[in-house]
């Protein structure tokens, strides 16, 4: 059976082939705070990554992509795939080739797979 992560690689791999640039590589990002140290006043943290790709939906209304999410200013429409160790989460950053970095607002799990996801970004 096909899963939804293969249909989201074929179909941003048909999309980067036709369209230079639309596609974009990714890293996503989360830090998560470990024990605290009352001498320095910090938290330990571990920072975990993982590489997918993705596009920024200019066409599609956010509502209708994460419905019952009323997006804020500067807020914008993410497609996701190809991560293999990190669901995207919100306050992930997520550093875009050719775009910089952002940060995860809201996030949706596309038919519960797994294997695509729209979020809505705020650049960093």
């Amino acid at each position: 059976m096909t899963t939804v992560a293969e249909i989201a690689a074929e179909a941003f791999t048909a999309v980067a082939a036709e369209l230079q640039g639309v596609i974009r590589s990714v890293t996503v990002s989360r830090t998560t705070n470990g024990a605290y140290d009352p001498a320095t006043g910090t938290f330990a943290s571990s920072t975990d990554s993982d590489n997918g790709r993705a596009f920024f939906d200019t066409s599609t209304r956010i509502v209708d992509a994460l419905p019952g999410h009323i997006a804020g200013p500067g807020e914008e429409l993410l497609w996701i795939e190809g991560l293999d160790t990190i669901e995207p989460q919100e306050n992930d950053t997520i550093a875009i080739t050719g775009k910089g970095d952002y940060r995860v607002v809201h996030v949706g799990d596309i038919v519960g797979a797994g294997g695509l996801f729209a979020a809505t970004v705020i650049r960093s």
